[in-house]
């Protein structure tokens, strides 16, 4: 039995290792076509709050709405009538705007929030 100690010692580690390595894999994506503009973010779940608190700043207090705490799958509409569709959880974050049915001050709104989020998730403490 003390044979598998050791191993078993080893296994945890290597369990706690990939969680901790897993928790920080980051991937950002961007793509603009004619009619889309669109991101996916992965990244350390510990950046959800910083996320969350740039999107408040960026888009949120504009239209008196808050994206802190909550899960979203689904489409936001903000006072100015921007439409977009995101989902966001913990460590995900996906966006898709329509160009057609959004201003193109709209457009530069979202992609530039987006961009700003490279750099959020980026940021070391």
């Amino acid at each position: 039995m003390k044979k598998l100690h050791p191993l078993l010692y080893a296994l945890v580690c290597m369990m706690v290792i990939s969680c901790r390595l897993h928790d920080n894999n980051l991937s950002i994506s961007y793509h603009n076509s004619d009619h889309y503009y669109s991101m996916k973010a992965k990244f350390s779940k510990s950046k959800t709050r910083d996320v969350e608190a740039y999107i408040d700043k960026k888009i949120g207090s504009k239209s008196n709405m808050s994206f802190a705490n909550s899960r979203i799958d689904g489409t936001v509409s903000l006072d100015d009538q921007t439409k977009f569709y995101m989902e966001k959880s913990p460590g995900i974050l996906k966006i898709k705007l329509d160009k057609d049915q959004n201003s193109e001050e709209a457009y530069y709104m979202i992609k530039s929030m987006c961009e700003g989020i490279k750099s959020v998730v980026t940021h070391h403490d």
